[in-house]
Parts: structure tokens; C-alpha cells; sequence
């Protein structure tokens, strides 16, 4: 672990640090009279009951149950706004275009126009509160995904936690991210992609287009607490989720899970991602995300793996070193 690496690592959990987040994911503009209806025929979530300034967690599935792409969604009063891995753009746009028939929906692509900083660490919202003036404890009090306006372009400010600790999303218009960025870029450390790795294995989140991909059924991924409304009605891919949950009991051939080598020499190399996981002689599934983390002392990667090797304390070989499975929080 390097100074430069550890010093990032303590101003995640102790201060704050920061990430520009602009290219990294894409971002679409949903409005019209039948959003809300049509959002929820698509969704897993239940969107209908989200009020103004409140946000959710959802996938987008294929009729099979597969995972087009998770994504967040937030509610902003006239529109809702999606956001996606920069990855899923151009096949996200267009999927959701085919299922505009009759409803009076306008779907815009604002990933060029609309750009994104998150703040983290337990001090993120008082550094936001000084640079938006909004009052840090209402900041603070912010449910997961929940929004607060700010500014005079539409922008906002939404609360995450997706690497841990707490964050806070600022979108808004480039000219207004530039400003934020500036402030930013004065008072301090800017987060590696390195850190931001770490943390997410960390906290135990995957990642669409790395340790989730388009033939993931969301329980496989272990996102469906999150992810999922059971309580909702009908929705794209509905009957393949329900029916490995009543019928197969929430059984699925493979799952994510974390894989730890603890405690393990710094030095050693890390385990490529991709690397085969064997349970005896028998191939099991592939590491997708590996850190070094200074939490556990030792290599934590998240893999899919064959349900035979899924239960937690299960010793595992990747290349030429034991690992102990974990299960993903």
C-alpha cells in the first residue's frame, strides 16, 4: 500500500475526498405526462410511490430475467432522471425508445450536458453545505438516494452510500460542475480510481459490466433487497424473479460473493481479474473485482461462483493461494 494510496484511504474514512464522476456514468432525462406508469412497467422498483426528491435502486431486466443494467433513479418533481455505467449508454437509450407505443414520454439523453462530482467520507457534508449553502444537517438526514435542490439550473445534491461512507452526488449543469470542481480541487485529495476500487469491493457492491454483466439474473448478483420491489405489480422480467423465489426458494446456479486472503503479504501479486476460482479440482467461477484491503489486511475480491462453493467459510484456490468465501453484505 503506497503513502500516496494509504493517505486517500484515511481521508475516505476520517475527512473527505472527492471524485469527478461526469464521464463515468451515463445520465437520462424521462418526462411526460405517463413517466411514472410506464417507468413502473419497467422497473423493478416501485416508482409509483416515490415522491419529488426522493430517489431508488432498480435494475432494468429482458424479458429473461437478465440484467440489461442496475441503475439509479431519481425523482425530480416534472421528470425523473436515470443514471447508469457509462458502459450501458447506447443500449439503454435504445431499449427504452422501443417501449414508447402510446405513452406520452420523452426520453433525452443528458450524459453531455449534465455532469456529476461526489463528495465522501464522514466530513462530505460539511464540505457540501459550504460549497452549495444548503444546511449540513438536512444534508446529513438525507435517506440513500433522497435529493435536495441547489443552484438555479435544475441541479442537486442526492445522498450515496455506495462505497461505505457517507457520500453526496452533485449534479447539475457543466458550467456549475466546473465552479464545484475548482472549490473542489483547493481544499483537497481527489480520489484515485484505485481508492474508489477499494472501497466499493469493500463495502461489497458490484459493479454493472464487471461483477455483473448482461446474462446476471439479480439474485445471482445478491442485489434483489435492494434492487427489487416484491410488493409492486407487473414488470419486464417479473416471471423469471418470482418464479426462482417461490418456486426454486431463491435458489440460483451461481452467486456473487467475496473471496478473502487474510492475512496476506502486500507484496504478493494480486489476483488478476478473470482468474479461475477452484473448490478441490473442480473449476467454480472467475474473480471479477480484486483489492488490497487495508481493512481486512489482506486481498478481497468479489467472484460468481457455482453454488456448491458459495457458503460462507467454503476454502477455495485462486492460482496458488487459498482464499475463504464470504458472503457479500
Amino acid at each position: 500500500m503506497t503513502e500516496t494510496f494509504a493517505d486517500e484511504y484515511r481521508a475516505l474514512h476520517a475527512d473527505a475526498l472527492w471524485m469527478d464522476r461526469s464521464g463515468r456514468d451515463a445520465r437520462l432525462d424521462v418526462r411526460g405526462p405517463d413517466a411514472a406508469e410506464w417507468l413502473q412497467g419497467l422497473l423493478t422498483q416501485d416508482v409509483r410511490t416515490l415522491e419529488p426528491g426522493q430517489g431508488t435502486y432498480a435494475a432494468y431486466l429482458t424479458p429473461q430475467g437478465r440484467m440489461i443494467a442496475d441503475l439509479r433513479l431519481f425523482h425530480r418533481g416534472d421528470r425523473f432522471l436515470i443514471e447508469a455505467v457509462a458502459g450501458v449508454r447506447a443500449t439503454l437509450l435504445s431499449r427504452l425508445d422501443q417501449f414508447v407505443i402510446m405513452e406520452d414520454v420523452t426520453i433525452r439523453d443528458v450524459s453531455e450536458t449534465l455532469g456529476c462530482l461526489t463528495v465522501m467520507g464522514p466530513a462530505a457534508g460539511g464540505v457540501v453545505a459550504a460549497m452549495t449553502g444548503l444546511a449540513q444537517d438536512a444534508l446529513e438526514a438525507l435517506p440513500e438516494h433522497a435529493q435536495i435542490a441547489v443552484g438555479t439550473s435544475g441541479g442537486f445534491v442526492a445522498a450515496s452510500r455506495d462505497l461505505g461512507e457517507p457520500a453526496f452526488d452533485l449534479v447539475a449543469p457543466t458550467v456549475e460542475i466546473a465552479a464545484w470542481r475548482a472549490q473542489l480541487q483547493a481544499r483537497g485529495t481527489q480520489a484515485s480510481e484505485t481508492l474508489v476500487d477499494t472501497a466499493r469491493i469493500e463495502a461489497g457492491r458490484p459493479r454493472f459490466g464487471v461483477d455483473m454483466r448482461e446474462d446476471t439474473i439479480p439474485l445471482e448478483a445478491g442485489i434483489e433487497r435492494r434492487a427489487i420491489s416484491f410488493d409492486k405489480g407487473c414488470y419486464v422480467g417479473q416471471e423469471v424473479v418470482i418464479r426462482i423465489l417461490h418456486r426454486g426458494q431463491g435458489r440460483v446456479a451461481r452467486r456473487l460473493v467475496w473471496v478473502e486472503q487474510a492475512p496476506a503479504d502486500p507484496t504478493v501479486a494480486a489476483w488478476p481479474p478473470g482468474e479461475a476460482v477452484h473448490l478441490g479440482e473442480k473449476a467454480v467461477g472467475t474473480v471479477s473485482s480484486v483489492c488490497w484491503s487495508p481493512a481486512r489486511g489482506g486481498w478481497l475480491g468479489i467472484a460468481m461462483l457455482h453454488r456448491d462453493a458459495t457458503e460462507p467459510g467454503t476454502v477455495v484456490r485462486i492460482g496458488t493461494h487459498q482464499a475463504t468465501v464470504r458472503a457479500l453484505p
